[in-house]
Protein backbone atom coordinates (compact mmCIF):
# COMPACT_ATOMS: atom_id res chain seq x y z
CA UNK A 1 0.00 0.00 0.00
CA UNK A 2 2.93 2.19 1.18
CA UNK A 3 4.74 1.45 -2.25
CA UNK A 4 1.45 2.49 -4.42
CA UNK A 5 1.29 5.82 -2.60
CA UNK A 6 4.83 6.42 -3.24
CA UNK A 7 4.45 5.56 -6.98
CA UNK A 8 1.67 7.91 -7.40
CA UNK A 9 3.45 10.84 -5.53
CA UNK A 10 6.30 10.32 -7.74
CA UNK A 11 4.19 10.15 -11.01
CA UNK A 12 2.57 13.50 -9.45
CA UNK A 13 6.14 15.42 -9.46
CA UNK A 14 7.03 13.75 -12.47
CA UNK A 15 4.04 15.42 -14.26
CA UNK A 16 4.55 18.56 -12.23
CA UNK A 17 8.22 18.36 -13.57
CA UNK A 18 7.17 18.08 -17.54
CA UNK A 19 4.95 20.90 -16.81
CA UNK A 20 7.45 22.91 -15.55
CA UNK A 21 9.89 21.88 -18.15
CA UNK A 22 7.22 22.94 -21.16
CA UNK A 23 6.88 26.49 -19.52
CA UNK A 24 10.10 27.28 -19.23
CA UNK A 25 10.89 25.99 -22.92
CA UNK A 26 7.37 28.01 -23.93
CA UNK A 27 9.20 31.42 -22.21
CA UNK A 28 12.43 30.99 -23.34
CA UNK A 29 11.71 30.14 -26.95
CA UNK A 30 8.77 32.55 -27.02
CA UNK A 31 10.57 35.67 -25.04
CA UNK A 32 13.24 34.84 -28.33
CA UNK A 33 10.86 35.62 -30.27
CA UNK A 34 9.38 38.56 -28.21
CA UNK A 35 12.77 39.97 -28.02
CA UNK A 36 14.23 39.75 -31.80
CA UNK A 37 11.07 41.52 -32.80
CA UNK A 38 11.20 44.05 -30.12
CA UNK A 39 15.08 44.82 -31.72
CA UNK A 40 13.62 45.04 -35.30
CA UNK A 41 11.39 47.44 -34.29
CA UNK A 42 13.74 49.95 -32.31
CA UNK A 43 15.94 49.42 -35.54
CA UNK A 44 13.26 50.67 -37.95
CA UNK A 45 12.14 53.11 -35.43
CA UNK A 46 15.63 54.87 -35.17
CA UNK A 47 16.61 54.84 -38.40
CA UNK A 48 13.07 56.41 -39.67
CA UNK A 49 13.74 59.40 -36.60
CA UNK A 50 16.98 60.20 -37.80
CA UNK A 51 15.65 60.17 -41.25
CA UNK A 52 12.98 62.21 -40.60
CA UNK A 53 14.79 64.80 -38.38
CA UNK A 54 16.78 66.01 -41.35
CA UNK A 55 14.02 67.40 -42.89
CA UNK A 56 13.06 69.55 -39.49
CA UNK A 57 11.60 71.50 -38.56
CA UNK A 58 9.45 70.84 -41.71
CA UNK A 59 6.89 68.80 -39.89
CA UNK A 60 5.41 67.54 -43.28
CA UNK A 61 8.65 66.66 -44.99
CA UNK A 62 9.75 64.74 -41.88
CA UNK A 63 7.02 62.29 -41.32
CA UNK A 64 6.95 61.45 -45.09
CA UNK A 65 10.80 60.83 -45.04
CA UNK A 66 10.26 59.27 -41.77
CA UNK A 67 7.33 56.64 -42.64
CA UNK A 68 9.28 56.25 -45.93
CA UNK A 69 12.64 55.13 -44.44
CA UNK A 70 10.54 52.59 -42.43
CA UNK A 71 8.16 51.38 -45.40
CA UNK A 72 12.01 50.52 -47.20
CA UNK A 73 13.57 48.73 -44.41
CA UNK A 74 10.44 47.26 -43.73
CA UNK A 75 11.25 45.50 -46.89
CA UNK A 76 14.56 45.56 -47.20
CA UNK A 77 15.49 43.42 -44.15
CA UNK A 78 12.63 40.32 -45.01
CA UNK A 79 9.55 42.06 -43.04
CA UNK A 80 7.19 41.36 -46.24
CA UNK A 81 7.72 38.52 -49.12
CA UNK A 82 7.64 38.27 -51.80
CA UNK A 83 7.71 41.86 -52.40
CA UNK A 84 8.55 45.03 -50.91
CA UNK A 85 5.75 46.72 -48.86
CA UNK A 86 3.41 49.11 -50.54
CA UNK A 87 3.50 53.07 -49.65
CA UNK A 88 2.59 53.69 -45.77
CA UNK A 89 -0.86 54.33 -45.57
CA UNK A 90 -2.19 56.64 -42.98
CA UNK A 91 -4.90 55.21 -40.59
CA UNK A 92 -6.99 56.70 -38.02
CA UNK A 93 -4.79 56.73 -34.23
CA UNK A 94 -6.15 54.64 -31.21
CA UNK A 95 -7.64 57.45 -28.80
CA UNK A 96 -6.85 55.50 -26.13
CA UNK A 97 -2.74 55.14 -26.72
CA UNK A 98 -1.32 57.54 -24.34
CA UNK A 99 1.55 58.13 -27.17
CA UNK A 100 -0.38 60.36 -28.98
CA UNK A 101 -0.48 63.89 -29.33
CA UNK A 102 -2.47 66.43 -31.67
CA UNK A 103 0.41 66.10 -33.93
CA UNK A 104 0.59 62.61 -34.24
CA UNK A 105 0.32 61.03 -38.02
CA UNK A 106 -0.55 57.19 -37.87
CA UNK A 107 0.51 54.49 -40.32
CA UNK A 108 0.31 51.06 -41.57
CA UNK A 109 3.12 49.90 -43.22
CA UNK A 110 2.97 46.22 -43.93
CA UNK A 111 2.08 43.98 -40.90
CA UNK A 112 3.14 47.43 -38.35
CA UNK A 113 1.54 50.00 -36.74
CA UNK A 114 3.35 53.35 -36.82
CA UNK A 115 3.08 56.05 -34.64
CA UNK A 116 5.08 59.73 -36.11
CA UNK A 117 4.92 62.73 -34.35
CA UNK A 118 6.46 66.19 -34.84
CA UNK A 119 6.27 68.37 -33.25
CA UNK A 120 7.12 66.31 -30.47
CA UNK A 121 6.23 67.34 -26.69
CA UNK A 122 8.37 65.09 -24.36
CA UNK A 123 7.20 64.85 -20.88
CA UNK A 124 8.27 67.61 -19.19
CA UNK A 125 8.37 69.98 -22.03
CA UNK A 126 6.60 73.20 -21.85
CA UNK A 127 5.46 73.38 -25.73
CA UNK A 128 6.21 70.81 -28.42
CA UNK A 129 9.40 71.05 -30.08
CA UNK A 130 9.20 71.44 -34.07
CA UNK A 131 12.96 70.55 -34.04
CA UNK A 132 12.03 66.73 -32.33
CA UNK A 133 10.38 63.93 -33.66
CA UNK A 134 8.95 60.98 -32.16
CA UNK A 135 8.43 57.34 -34.02
CA UNK A 136 6.54 54.15 -32.00
CA UNK A 137 6.54 51.29 -33.98
CA UNK A 138 3.89 47.91 -33.16
CA UNK A 139 3.31 45.27 -34.50
CA UNK A 140 1.56 41.46 -32.93
CA UNK A 141 3.60 38.71 -32.85
CA UNK A 142 3.14 35.03 -32.59
CA UNK A 143 3.50 33.15 -30.20
CA UNK A 144 4.59 28.81 -29.92
CA UNK A 145 4.44 26.93 -26.85
CA UNK A 146 2.90 29.78 -24.91
CA UNK A 147 -0.26 28.60 -27.06
CA UNK A 148 -0.39 26.05 -24.57
CA UNK A 149 -1.70 27.68 -21.75
CA UNK A 150 -4.11 30.07 -23.78
CA UNK A 151 -1.79 33.09 -24.86
CA UNK A 152 -1.25 33.33 -28.88
CA UNK A 153 0.16 36.31 -29.77
CA UNK A 154 1.04 39.78 -28.03
CA UNK A 155 1.92 43.00 -28.84
CA UNK A 156 5.38 44.68 -29.13
CA UNK A 157 6.08 48.37 -29.47
CA UNK A 158 9.37 49.97 -29.63
CA UNK A 159 10.12 53.95 -29.64
CA UNK A 160 12.45 56.44 -30.87
CA UNK A 161 13.16 60.34 -30.58
CA UNK A 162 15.30 62.40 -32.73
CA UNK A 163 16.48 65.46 -32.74
CA UNK A 164 17.97 68.32 -35.17
CA UNK A 165 19.95 70.16 -33.13
CA UNK A 166 20.76 73.55 -35.62
CA UNK A 167 24.21 75.75 -33.79
CA UNK A 168 25.24 79.11 -34.02
CA UNK A 169 26.68 80.37 -37.60
CA UNK A 170 30.26 77.69 -37.31
CA UNK A 171 33.36 79.76 -37.40
CA UNK A 172 35.45 77.00 -36.06
CA UNK A 173 35.23 73.13 -36.50
CA UNK A 174 38.24 70.90 -35.35
CA UNK A 175 37.57 67.77 -36.22
CA UNK A 176 40.50 65.70 -34.48
CA UNK A 177 37.98 62.83 -32.48
CA UNK A 178 40.50 62.03 -30.10
CA UNK A 179 43.86 64.11 -29.92
CA UNK A 180 44.56 65.71 -26.87
CA UNK A 181 45.08 69.91 -27.58
CA UNK A 182 43.23 69.20 -30.81
CA UNK A 183 42.62 73.33 -30.36
CA UNK A 184 45.53 74.77 -28.59
CA UNK A 185 45.90 78.32 -27.81
CA UNK A 186 49.40 79.15 -25.45
CA UNK A 187 52.04 81.92 -24.86
CA UNK A 188 49.41 85.62 -25.36
CA UNK A 189 47.74 84.65 -28.34
CA UNK A 190 44.05 85.19 -29.08
CA UNK A 191 40.99 83.58 -30.44
CA UNK A 192 37.94 85.83 -31.49
CA UNK A 193 34.90 84.16 -33.02
CA UNK A 194 32.33 87.34 -31.85
CA UNK A 195 29.33 86.18 -33.71
CA UNK A 196 29.78 81.87 -34.16
CA UNK A 197 30.34 78.70 -32.44
CA UNK A 198 33.70 76.57 -31.91
CA UNK A 199 33.30 72.92 -32.02
CA UNK A 200 36.25 70.54 -30.83
CA UNK A 201 35.21 66.61 -31.98
CA UNK A 202 38.56 65.30 -29.48
CA UNK A 203 36.80 62.93 -26.70
CA UNK A 204 40.55 64.08 -25.01
CA UNK A 205 39.75 64.89 -21.37
CA UNK A 206 41.87 67.92 -23.17
CA UNK A 207 40.70 68.41 -26.12
CA UNK A 208 40.66 72.27 -25.78
CA UNK A 209 43.68 73.29 -24.30
CA UNK A 210 44.65 76.97 -23.05
CA UNK A 211 47.87 78.13 -21.50
CA UNK A 212 50.02 81.46 -20.58
CA UNK A 213 47.92 84.78 -21.28
CA UNK A 214 45.58 83.12 -24.07
CA UNK A 215 42.24 83.96 -24.90
CA UNK A 216 39.37 82.69 -26.48
CA UNK A 217 36.21 84.76 -27.26
CA UNK A 218 33.03 83.24 -28.72
CA UNK A 219 28.97 82.93 -29.27
CA UNK A 220 29.11 79.38 -28.38
CA UNK A 221 31.96 76.39 -27.40
CA UNK A 222 30.84 73.23 -27.87
CA UNK A 223 33.46 69.79 -26.82
CA UNK A 224 33.03 66.49 -27.28
CA UNK A 225 35.64 65.93 -24.25
CA UNK A 226 37.10 68.86 -22.05
CA UNK A 227 39.64 71.05 -21.77
CA UNK A 228 42.32 72.53 -19.35
CA UNK A 229 43.35 76.05 -18.62
CA UNK A 230 46.41 77.16 -17.28
CA UNK A 231 48.54 80.24 -15.90
CA UNK A 232 46.18 83.64 -16.57
CA UNK A 233 44.82 82.05 -19.85
CA UNK A 234 40.63 82.55 -20.42
CA UNK A 235 37.82 81.52 -21.87
CA UNK A 236 34.42 82.71 -22.94
CA UNK A 237 31.73 81.62 -22.51
CA UNK A 238 32.26 78.40 -20.40
CA UNK A 239 32.42 75.36 -23.41
CA UNK A 240 29.75 73.26 -23.22
CA UNK A 241 31.32 69.59 -22.77
CA UNK A 242 30.16 66.06 -23.58
CA UNK A 243 28.18 67.57 -26.36
CA UNK A 244 27.94 65.12 -29.54
CA UNK A 245 30.40 65.16 -32.17
CA UNK A 246 29.77 67.85 -35.37
CA UNK A 247 29.94 65.69 -38.76
CA UNK A 248 32.53 67.96 -41.24
CA UNK A 249 30.36 70.22 -42.92
CA UNK A 250 32.28 70.18 -45.97
CA UNK A 251 32.66 66.64 -46.67
CA UNK A 252 30.58 66.63 -49.34
CA UNK A 253 32.56 69.24 -51.44
CA UNK A 254 34.25 67.68 -53.97
CA UNK A 255 38.11 68.12 -55.45
CA UNK A 256 37.91 70.18 -58.31
CA UNK A 257 38.42 68.61 -61.80
CA UNK A 258 41.05 69.40 -63.71
CA UNK A 259 39.76 68.82 -67.19
CA UNK A 260 40.83 72.01 -69.55
CA UNK A 261 42.94 73.55 -67.19
CA UNK A 262 46.08 74.76 -68.60
CA UNK A 263 49.38 73.44 -66.77
CA UNK A 264 52.40 75.58 -65.61
CA UNK A 265 55.72 74.89 -64.02
CA UNK A 266 56.52 75.86 -60.47
CA UNK A 267 56.90 79.93 -60.04
CA UNK A 268 59.34 81.89 -58.10
CA UNK A 269 58.58 85.46 -58.04
CA UNK A 270 60.63 88.83 -57.46
CA UNK A 271 58.87 91.24 -59.29
CA UNK A 272 55.49 91.75 -59.64
CA UNK A 273 53.72 88.77 -61.55
CA UNK A 274 50.16 88.23 -62.87
CA UNK A 275 49.38 84.45 -62.06
CA UNK A 276 46.35 82.94 -64.26
CA UNK A 277 44.44 80.32 -62.68
CA UNK A 278 45.46 75.95 -63.63
CA UNK A 279 47.61 73.28 -62.76
CA UNK A 280 50.89 74.84 -61.01
CA UNK A 281 53.31 71.67 -61.00
CA UNK A 282 55.73 72.84 -58.96
CA UNK A 283 55.86 75.11 -55.52
CA UNK A 284 54.60 78.76 -55.77
CA UNK A 285 57.35 80.72 -54.18
CA UNK A 286 56.89 84.36 -53.63
CA UNK A 287 60.04 86.04 -52.14
CA UNK A 288 60.48 89.36 -50.55
CA UNK A 289 60.60 91.68 -53.10
CA UNK A 290 58.04 89.82 -55.18
CA UNK A 291 54.57 90.55 -55.47
CA UNK A 292 52.07 87.88 -56.77
CA UNK A 293 48.57 89.05 -58.78
CA UNK A 294 46.41 86.25 -58.98
CA UNK A 295 43.44 86.39 -61.39
CA UNK A 296 40.39 84.54 -60.72
CA UNK A 297 39.67 81.05 -60.88
CA UNK A 298 40.60 77.58 -59.68
CA UNK A 299 44.37 77.19 -58.75
CA UNK A 300 46.05 73.79 -58.00
CA UNK A 301 49.18 73.43 -56.37
CA UNK A 302 50.88 70.36 -56.35
CA UNK A 303 53.95 71.81 -55.08
CA UNK A 304 52.63 74.34 -52.30
CA UNK A 305 52.72 78.37 -51.79
CA UNK A 306 54.92 79.95 -50.00
CA UNK A 307 55.80 83.64 -49.09
CA UNK A 308 58.25 84.93 -47.19
CA UNK A 309 60.37 87.96 -46.38
CA UNK A 310 57.62 91.39 -47.52
CA UNK A 311 56.55 89.13 -50.05
CA UNK A 312 52.80 89.80 -51.27
CA UNK A 313 50.14 87.80 -52.29
CA UNK A 314 46.68 89.10 -53.84
CA UNK A 315 43.82 87.98 -55.52
CA UNK A 316 39.99 87.86 -55.88
CA UNK A 317 37.56 85.05 -56.75
CA UNK A 318 40.58 83.00 -56.30
CA UNK A 319 40.32 79.38 -54.45
CA UNK A 320 43.47 77.58 -54.21
CA UNK A 321 43.22 73.58 -54.15
CA UNK A 322 46.51 72.70 -52.34
CA UNK A 323 46.76 68.94 -53.81
CA UNK A 324 50.46 68.57 -52.63
CA UNK A 325 53.15 70.59 -50.55
CA UNK A 326 53.10 72.69 -47.89
CA UNK A 327 51.61 76.21 -47.46
CA UNK A 328 53.59 78.65 -45.70
CA UNK A 329 53.36 82.12 -44.55
CA UNK A 330 56.16 83.60 -42.93
CA UNK A 331 58.46 87.31 -42.13
CA UNK A 332 56.17 90.16 -43.16
CA UNK A 333 54.79 88.57 -45.76
CA UNK A 334 50.98 90.39 -47.01
CA UNK A 335 48.55 87.72 -48.18
CA UNK A 336 45.23 89.38 -48.99
CA UNK A 337 42.54 86.82 -50.94
CA UNK A 338 38.96 86.23 -51.61
CA UNK A 339 37.30 83.33 -52.42
CA UNK A 340 35.08 82.96 -55.90
CA UNK A 341 31.11 83.92 -55.51
CA UNK A 342 29.59 81.60 -57.27
CA UNK A 343 29.60 78.13 -58.33
CA UNK A 344 30.98 74.97 -56.86
CA UNK A 345 33.25 76.77 -54.59
CA UNK A 346 31.62 79.88 -53.62
CA UNK A 347 33.02 80.91 -50.33
CA UNK A 348 36.23 78.75 -50.46
CA UNK A 349 38.97 80.17 -50.43
CA UNK A 350 41.96 77.46 -49.46
CA UNK A 351 40.96 73.98 -49.90
CA UNK A 352 43.73 71.68 -49.07
CA UNK A 353 42.10 67.67 -49.43
CA UNK A 354 42.33 65.25 -46.93
CA UNK A 355 45.42 63.23 -48.92
CA UNK A 356 47.57 65.90 -47.99
CA UNK A 357 48.33 66.36 -44.35
CA UNK A 358 51.04 68.84 -44.26
CA UNK A 359 50.54 71.82 -41.80
CA UNK A 360 49.23 75.30 -42.90
CA UNK A 361 51.79 77.60 -41.48
CA UNK A 362 50.95 81.77 -40.71
CA UNK A 363 53.78 83.49 -39.15
CA UNK A 364 53.84 86.55 -40.49
CA UNK A 365 54.24 89.76 -38.66
CA UNK A 366 51.04 91.32 -40.76
CA UNK A 367 47.30 90.88 -41.01
CA UNK A 368 46.80 88.08 -43.22
CA UNK A 369 42.97 88.59 -44.73
CA UNK A 370 41.66 85.49 -46.36
CA UNK A 371 37.81 86.70 -46.74
CA UNK A 372 36.50 82.88 -47.44
CA UNK A 373 36.79 79.74 -45.73
CA UNK A 374 40.14 77.55 -44.99
CA UNK A 375 39.24 73.90 -45.38
CA UNK A 376 41.82 71.39 -44.07
CA UNK A 377 39.73 67.94 -42.90
CA UNK A 378 43.16 66.05 -42.17
CA UNK A 379 45.47 68.86 -41.62
CA UNK A 380 47.27 71.02 -38.88
CA UNK A 381 46.98 75.00 -39.26
CA UNK A 382 49.05 76.45 -37.17
CA UNK A 383 49.65 80.35 -36.28
CA UNK A 384 52.82 81.46 -34.63
CA UNK A 385 55.02 84.49 -33.94
CA UNK A 386 52.63 88.25 -34.22
CA UNK A 387 50.64 86.85 -37.12
CA UNK A 388 47.15 88.31 -37.55
CA UNK A 389 44.36 86.60 -39.92
CA UNK A 390 41.33 87.26 -40.37
CA UNK A 391 38.95 84.59 -41.98
CA UNK A 392 34.90 83.82 -42.57
CA UNK A 393 35.45 80.03 -41.22
CA UNK A 394 38.09 77.24 -40.69
CA UNK A 395 37.28 73.45 -40.46
CA UNK A 396 40.74 71.49 -40.21
CA UNK A 397 41.64 68.51 -38.48
CA UNK A 398 44.19 70.42 -35.46
CA UNK A 399 44.57 74.35 -35.05
CA UNK A 400 47.62 75.29 -32.49
CA UNK A 401 47.69 79.55 -32.23
CA UNK A 402 51.12 80.30 -30.20
CA UNK A 403 52.98 83.47 -29.65
CA UNK A 404 51.15 86.72 -29.52
CA UNK A 405 48.82 85.17 -32.74
CA UNK A 406 45.44 86.43 -33.27
CA UNK A 407 42.99 84.90 -35.28
CA UNK A 408 39.65 86.53 -36.05
CA UNK A 409 37.07 84.35 -37.65
CA UNK A 410 34.00 85.89 -38.79
CA UNK A 411 31.83 82.96 -38.96
CA UNK A 412 30.49 83.23 -42.46
CA UNK A 413 29.75 79.83 -43.79
CA UNK A 414 30.29 78.90 -47.32
CA UNK A 415 26.86 77.14 -49.35
CA UNK A 416 28.45 74.25 -49.36
CA UNK A 417 28.60 73.99 -45.88
CA UNK A 418 25.59 71.19 -44.17
CA UNK A 419 23.74 72.78 -41.51
CA UNK A 420 23.08 71.31 -37.90
CA UNK A 421 23.10 67.71 -37.30
CA UNK A 422 20.59 65.08 -35.80
CA UNK A 423 20.98 62.29 -32.80
CA UNK A 424 19.02 59.92 -31.33
CA UNK A 425 17.86 61.36 -27.61
CA UNK A 426 15.47 58.69 -26.69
Amino acid sequence: MKANRRRGVSMVLTGLAIFALVAMAALSVDWGVIYFARQRLQNFADASALAGAQELPNATNGKQKAAETYSRNYGEYGESSPSPPPPPSVITCPANDPDVQPATTCYRIGNDTVHITTPYRRSGDPSPNPNLINVKACRVVGLYFARLFGVTQIRVCAKATAIRRSSNRRGLVVLDPSGGGALNLSGSSRLLVPTGSIIVNSSSSNALTASGSSSISAQQILIVGNYTISGSASITPTPLTGQSPMPDPLASLPPPSTSGLPTYPGQTITGTRILNPGIYTGQIRVLSTGTAILRPGIYILRGGLSVIGFGRCTGSGVMLYNENGVISISGSADVNISPPTSGTYQGITIFQPASNTQTLGFSSNVVSQISGTVYAPRASISLSGSQSMVVDMIVAWRVGITGSSRLTINANEPPAASGGWVELVD
